[in-house]
C-alpha cells in the first residue's frame, strides 16, 4: 500500500531550501484587522508587546510565546500559488528565508534581525481556520504534515527580547542556545 503522506512531504520537500545560519527578511506584514494586512518596509518590536500597530495582543489566540510569526517564504509563495498580493495572508509578521524547522531553530535560539531580538518558543504554530479557509485543504494538509515532521511548514512563533525594528532586506543572525545548558 502506498504511503498516502508521501505526495505531502514530496511537496515541501521540492521546495527551495533556505539557510541555516545567514537568513534574511523579505517581508513585513502588519496583521491592521480581521483578513487586512499592511506591508511596511519595517516594522518595531517591543517585549511583551510584540509588532506595533499589530492585531495579535487582542487576538482570542494570542499567548506571550507567540508575540511575533515568521514563516518561509517559499512556503508563503507555495501557498498562495505564486500570487504575491497573497502571501501575506498567512498572517505571519515576517517572511523569511530562512530554514525554520525543529532541527535548525530549537527552542530558545536567537534571531538577531536589525536592531531586535526574538526568541524562538516551543508554542505550535498551526494553520487556523482563517488558513484553511485562504489556502485551502489540501495546502492545509501539507503545512500540518510539514509540522508534525519537524519542519514547521507553518513556521515558527517567537518572542520579543530586545526591542527593535526590522527591515525587508535585513539579515537574520540565528544564536543557537548551547546543547549543555
Amino acid at each position: 500500500m502506498l504511503d498516502p503522506h508521501l505526495e505531502l512531504d514530496a511537496w515541501y520537500d521540492a521546495l527551495p531550501r533556505s539557510p541555516r545560519d545567514d537568513g534574511r527578511v523579505l517581508r513585513c506584514v502588519v496583521r491592521t484587522g480581521p483578513g487586512e494586512r499592511a506591508t511596511p518596509e519595517s516594522i518595531e518590536v517591543r517585549v511583551g508587546q510584540g509588532v506595533s500597530g499589530d492585531s495579535w495582543p487582542v487576538h482570542v489566540h494570542s499567548a506571550p510565546e507567540s508575540e511575533v510569526s515568521l514563516i518561509n517564504i517559499h512556503v508563503a509563495r507555495a501557498v498562495a500559488d505564486g500570487d504575491e498580493s497573497r502571501s501575506p495572508l498567512t498572517g505571519d509578521n515576517l517572511q523569511v528565508d530562512l530554514d525554520l524547522s525543529e532541527a535548525n531553530l530549537p527552542p530558545g535560539t536567537l534571531l538577531e534581525i536589525g536592531t531586535a531580538v526574538l526568541r524562538v518558543t516551543a508554542y505550535p504554530h498551526r494553520p487556523c481556520k482563517s488558513f484553511i479557509a485562504r489556502f485551502g485543504e489540501l495546502h492545509t494538509r501539507r503545512i500540518a504534515r510539514a509540522f508534525r515532521t519537524g519542519k514547521r511548514g507553518r513556521g515558527v512563533l517567537c518572542n520579543v527580547e530586545r526591542d527593535g525594528t526590522m527591515r525587508v532586506g535585513d539579515p537574520i543572525r540565528v544564536v543557537r542556545p548551547d546543547a549543555g545548558s
